[in-house]
């Protein structure tokens, strides 16, 4: 027979233990289309990403090198691990046929539990659209103003400005704004990055997500010295409310 002080001091250690909380820290985003959401996953656990009454179907990379994981079919939701330090963006198909588009920041910390709560209606167009955004989604919106910028045709609705403004961004490299088209509801930017290295540099598209930021597209991933790439950025027009 266990002393009572004995049988106190374990019964309080095991309550201890139970109400030791998991170690995966909660995160809850609003899902958005076309709205980029920034989150902290672990690089030495796996993380889970959930949709709030619905289920992931796929989460994608631009780079298959960047994170490994999968979303299961069975319980709807997906476990993932970063490969890279750096953040980097993902997208997440939801069963119901919606995109959201992830940032991953990725930490020393453990695992990270993610969940999206799916929005009731798709993201709104414009009370006066042009052709952008009169696009079925929003995702074929920042299609085709990426392809505006591209050169190829330039949709009715657009404002036009050309300029050139040099842009601090790392050693070896010149980085200038040069073209801007601004819609009721998107503005896209066309950049020229310049390799004045004395080596190729590779271009990493996530370099260039920050807050508000829809979507990037880089011409030529890698660059040789002396030469120059266009980086295309598309950005929500905060005029709009």
């Amino acid at each position: 027979m266990l002393p009572d002080r004995l049988k106190k001091s374990l019964l309080i250690s095991l309550f201890c233990l139970l109400a030791t909380p998991s170690s995966h820290a909660l995160q809850v985003v609003e899902g958005v289309e076309g709205k980029t959401l920034f989150v902290k996953v672990s690089l030495r656990d796996l993380n889970r990403i959930s949709i709030e009454g619905g289920r992931v179907r796929l989460v994608k990379s631009a780079d298959d090198g960047l994170l490994t994981g999968s979303a299961d079919a069975t319980t709807g939701q997906a476990l993932i691990q970063p490969l890279a330090k750096d953040p980097f963006g993902v997208f997440v198909f939801s069963q119901s046929g919606r995109t959201y588009t992830l940032v991953l920041q990725p930490q020393d910390i453990p695992g990270e539990t993610i969940v999206i709560k799916e929005a009731a209606a798709p993201a709104s167009v414009a009370a006066k659209p042009g052709e952008i955004e009169r696009a079925a989604s929003y995702q074929q919106a920042i299609k085709k103003m990426i392809q505006a910028l591209a050169g190829e045709g330039l949709p009715e609705g657009l404002e036009v400005k050309k300029t050139w403004e040099e842009i601090r961004l790392w050693k070896g490299a010149r980085f200038a704004l040069e073209h801007v088209l601004t819609g009721h509801s998107l503005v896209g930017e066309q950049y020229r990055l310049f390799n004045v290295s004395d080596a190729p540099v590779r271009v990493a598209e996530q370099e260039f997500y920050k807050k508000g930021v829809l979507a990037v597209s880089v011409r030529d991933l890698t660059v040789e010295p002396g030469r120059s790439t266009q980086v295309f950025v598309v950005k929500r027009n905060e005029g709009v409310r």
